[in-house]
This record gives C-alpha cells, structure tokens and sequence, in this order.
C-alpha cells in the first residue's frame, strides 16, 4: 500500500499542492514551520479522520481560504492509494461552519467548528467508511506519551491501529462511545433526582446489555492485539536496546475478566456482572466505572514498569518498539505494509536507535515519509537512496 499523489488546498499553510510521491523512501526537509509535518498530517487525517495535532479541524483550513461561487472556506485533501492492482481515490473536505466565515485573521475569529464531507472513489461516504482506506503509522517525538503519558493515550493507541485494520471495530468503539454517554447521563440523572436505587435496574437493563455486547468485542481485539503485540514489540525492544531483555505489554482491565479466555461473549458476560455489582458506587458518582473506557497498558522490562521507573532511554526504546510493532502487526494482518510517517523522530534518538529505524526502512521497503531539518542525522547511503523534497513555506521543490 503506497500513496501515488496527493493534492492539497487551503490545508495549513499549503495554499495549493499537487505532489507525485514515490513509494519507497522520501526524505522531507526544511526549516521549522516550513510546512513538513503538515504533509503528515494529511495523510494520517485521511487515514484516521482526526488530527495528531489538533482537537479542532477549523485549525486546518488556512486562515486565507476562500470559498467558491459564496461557499463558505474549505481544506481539501485527496490522494490516490494504490493497493495490489487497484487505485482508490480518497477525498476529504473540511469547509468551516457559518459562524466560522469571517474574514479576519484566525485568532479573531469566534470559536466554533468545521464539517466534513468525504469522498471515496467520488462517492460521498460517512466518517467511518474511511478508516481504513489508508493505514498509517504515525511517529513523533511526542510519543513518549505512550509510556509515561495517561491511560487515555495507550487505549488511543490501540484503538487508531485497530480501526485501520478492522471496519467492525470502528463501528463498535463508536457504539461504545455513545452508549456510554448515554449511560453516564442516565445515572446523572437517577442521582440528581435522589430517587432509590431498586428502581433503576428496569431503566439500566437495556443499556446494560448494550453497553456490555460492544465491550466486550472492544476488549477482546484489544486483547488479542496485545497478545500479538507482546510477540512482535517485545523481541524488537531487544533488538533495539542489545540488552538481552524483552518488552512486557501488558493489559490492565477495570474489572476483573476471566483468565481463561478472550472470547467476546465471556468478556461481555463478566463484565455485565461486574456493573451490576457497581450499582450504588455508580449512582453515587454518575458514571460508568468500568469497562474498555477505563482500562490501560503497562510497559515492563525484569519485571519494572518502565512507565514509572524508566529512564528516558528506556522509554525511547518502548515507544520506538510499539511504532515499529504497529507497522509489523498491519502487515501481518492485512497484508500490506502501512505507510510510515517519522516526523523529525531521528535528532531524538541516540546513533544505535537511530540506525535500526534506518535500517527496518531499508528492509521493509514499504513507503516512507521522513522530516529533517539536519541531514547530518542521517548515513550517506540512506541519503543516496531516499527521494529528497525541500519544503519551504507551504511549497515543495524536487531535488
């Protein structure tokens, strides 16, 4: 799986950009602010329909935008995927809402959002049937934040590798999500009225076993990824460090789940039970307290959580493991290799970690896109052999 072209309008700094790119190895470099890690993050929002960057997608549509014909402003994304002997078209639009049509500079303009409207092959899609269409592994040097970082950060985690790779699993998590919210409010409100607690089963029941059917498929593939995970991103911790150890990934679950199986109908069984039990600790507090919503990830080598006791090294080589376990575990799955996106990844890493990434990209030989602005960080062979772009100010020039 390789991007052939993507084409930008309006999208950060990126007024108008149509690029051929190669499949194998493109080095992107350029001065800080130039516009590299903003080509990164169109192609994982066209993977993953969110930003790595940004919680708010109006902060992708360039303050300058224009619409056509009394459109209100837009970014638009598109790329062509290229997968085995087929080419699929993806195509996202981000046009700001009404109240966001203002012609003064970005931080002048009232708070608000944008919608968007997406394409496949042409034909309008939802969100969801996205997902998928690309896969991507994403590294930074903000992903230190898997080891050290909340929970919230590790089930991100898991959660963006799984829907890639598992339309159902989209779709689930989302019916999760919603059921949840839909249940906490439920049991906000049960507390707000003061009203006993032998009334509530009747109202809980139906939400109950809703929110427990998709829980437990949520918690199973996270499992069995996991599982796979240990396999894959344990024996590269090894290789990685040359400490003779191997990475510990292990799950953490809020509820106490059967030892003896993965299968989603005994998980989503225990977990029901484990609500049940919860009953008056979650009227009294107005929230679901267990489930695939609270759960966690622990990284440990001997026997010491790395998330707590690691050094910086040491969490380096976790998260370098996990990115690089991900691109692993996509190809094993689906049989494709992502595309790898390292943005300015390498100036963090000391010359042993920095020549194994270098030298998993040779091997691979999937499709690579690599940021720098110091190409001293790299060998003479891997710049002989790399496609270099340089970017600067929203524009790229082929060398």
């Amino acid at each position: 799986m390789y991007v052939s072209n993507l084409s930008l309008r309006d999208f950060r700094n990126y007024r108008r950009l149509d690029l051929e790119l190669a499949s194998s190895t493109t080095l992107l470099y350029g001065v800080n602010a130039a516009g590299k890690t903003s080509l990164l993050e169109a192609l994982y929002y066209l993977a993953t329909t969110r930003s790595p960057r940004s919680s708010s997608d109006r902060e992708l549509v360039n303050w300058q935008a224009e619409g056509e014909a009394g459109a209100l402003p837009f970014a638009r994304i598109a790329a062509d995927v290229q997968q085995a002997h087929a080419r699929t078209r993806l195509e996202v639009l981000i046009q700001l809402r009404a109240d966001e049509s203002s012609t003064q500079r970005p931080q002048l303009r009232p708070q608000g959002s944008a919608q968007k409207l997406i394409r496949i092959n042409r034909k309008p899609v939802r969100a969801l049937d996205l997902v998928g269409q690309l896969r991507v592994v994403l590294f930074t040097p903000a992903d230190l934040v898997l080891v050290y970082g909340s929970p919230a950060e590790r089930r991100r985690y898991l959660d963006i590798t799984l829907s890639q790779l598992d339309p159902h699993y989209v779709r689930t998590l989302a019916q999760y999500n919603k059921l949840l919210q839909q249940r906490n409010s439920l049991l906000r409100a049960w507390r707000e009225r003061r009203r006993p607690l032998r009334g509530i089963d009747d109202e809980l029941g139906y939400w109950d076993n809703e929110l427990t059917a998709a829980g437990g498929y949520v918690l199973a593939e996270r499992l069995r990824a996991v599982a796979d995970l240990n396999t894959i991103a344990g024996t590269l911790y090894d290789t990685i460090t040359g400490s003779g150890q191997q990475l510990a990934i292990g799950y953490d679950s809020s509820f106490e789940r059967p030892t003896d199986t993965i299968e989603g109908a005994a998980l989503s069984q225990r977990m029901l039970q484990s609500l049940r039990a919860l009953r008056r600790d979650e009227v009294q507090r107005g929230q679901t307290l267990i489930g695939p919503h609270r759960d966690d990830l622990t990284f440990a080598v001997g026997g010491i959580n790395l998330g707590i006791y690691g050094s910086r090294g040491q969490q380096r080589s976790v998260a370098l493991a996990l990115k690089l376990g991900e691109s692993r575990l996509m190809y094993e799955r689906s049989g494709d290799m992502p595309v790898l996106l390292l943005d300015d990844v390498l100036s963090e890493l000391d010359m042993q970690r920095r020549k194994h990434v270098l030298s998993s990209i040779r091997h691979t030989g999937q499709q690579t896109l690599v940021t720098a602005t110091d190409l001293s960080d790299f060998e003479p062979d891997f710049l002989q052999q790399a496609h270099h772009l340089r970017v600067e100010n929203g524009q790229i020039f082929a060398l």
